[in-house]
């Protein structure tokens, strides 16, 4: 499964978009000396680093100040800015003790900053939960069905009996990506690299319930966008088989019943009239054979990093011999290239 290599460029830009600033509440500090401490190590301080340390502190020593929920979001967003993912999901978890009084939009930036940073530590449970309540607020969050298709994608369970409704989850999440809004300040260029991997995740998950004529639709979705897809070409053919067997067997049982020995005994004409319909089912056998070599050709053309498999698949239903292979993967260099 091709993963796209601006993935973690989308979440962390998403992230840099969505997380407001330092915003500081119209709220008293009474205690002179606690006011020089919230000023010194927290409000005045530039460092990121230096203010999560002085919040955390702060907090510490007054853990009931008036200042509490801004300086939570304060640590939290300081861990974000210098990507101490571990300490920002550690923080967003402890939101509940830290800071109870958040508001809607103060929870929903603690949900993202959550979501993005157990993506980062590779924290599957905690990043399907902050997904979930991320889509919980807001069902057509790009960067959050984005995540999670992602995550679905790449973790199919072994169990034999979950994996028909992992499928299902995965083709839903990724057609729902698919038709959400495009995550501002992303470039066209790495949107429509974002658009491709969601296609070819409905067309792995597609391929997965034998819904082959879909896949392929999704295959070629994909391929409008990036000609040079490797993995669509790849899904593309593995959907493209059965009809291409199912044409090969229907030909050799025209064959094998031409051959039979009351057909051997039959008059010219119904030997002829037999003759030309295993010549037919052969033109459309061999038609069909051609085409999945050439869509396998592509996928080994474009060089992606599962070409070997997509080889493979080559050999297999490719007649010719190996000279006339690789000038076939050149031609389809060249084609798509064009």
């Amino acid at each position: 499964m091709r993963r796209t290599a601006c993935l973690g460029l989308l979440l962390t830009l998403f992230m840099a978009l969505a997380a407001p600033g330092f915003a500081q509440q119209n709220q008293t500090i009474n205690d002179p000396a606690e006011y020089k401490v919230y000023m010194d190590t927290v409000y005045n301080e530039k460092d990121p680093a230096k203010k999560a340390a002085g919040g955390e502190k702060y907090l510490t020593t007054y853990p009931n100040s008036v200042m509490r929920t801004q300086t939570y979001m304060d640590i939290l967003l300081s861990y974000y800015q210098t990507q101490n993912w571990a300490k920002a999901l550690e923080t967003a978890d402890k939101q509940a003790q830290m800071a109870p009084a958040l508001s809607a939009e103060q929870k929903k930036t603690v949900n993202l900053i959550g979501m993005s940073a157990a993506e980062q530590t590779k924290n599957v449970a905690k990043l399907v939960s902050y997904v979930d309540k991320v889509l919980a607020d807001d069902p057509k969050h790009s960067g959050a069905l984005v995540t999670m298709s992602n995550h679905l994608a790449t973790n199919i369970p072994t169990e034999p009996a979950r994996v028909p409704d992992h499928l299902k989850k995965t083709l839903e999440i990724a057609r729902r990506a698919l038709a959400a809004p495009k995550i501002a300040g992303l470039s066209d260029a790495q949107w429509n690299a974002i658009l491709a991997q969601l296609h070819d995740t409905a067309a792995m998950a597609l391929y997965n319930q034998k819904m082959y004529a879909e896949t392929i639709a999704e295959a070629q979705a994909a391929l409008k966008i990036d000609k040079k897809d490797g993995n669509a070409y790849y899904l593309m053919g593995l959907a493209m088989k059965p009809a291409a067997a199912d044409a090969i067997a229907k030909y050799k049982a025209a064959v094998n019943n031409m051959n039979s020995d009351e057909n051997r005994k039959a008059d010219q004409v119904v030997r002829d009239g037999l003759k030309a319909d295993a010549d037919g089912l052969l033109e459309a056998a061999t038609a069909k054979t051609n085409e999945l070599a050439q869509v396998f050709a592509k996928s080994v053309a474009t060089g992606w990093a599962n070409a070997a498999a997509a080889r493979k698949e080559l050999t297999q239903v490719f007649t010719g011999t190996p000279e006339e292979l690789n000038k076939l993967i050149e031609d389809m260099k060249i084609e798509i290239s064009k």
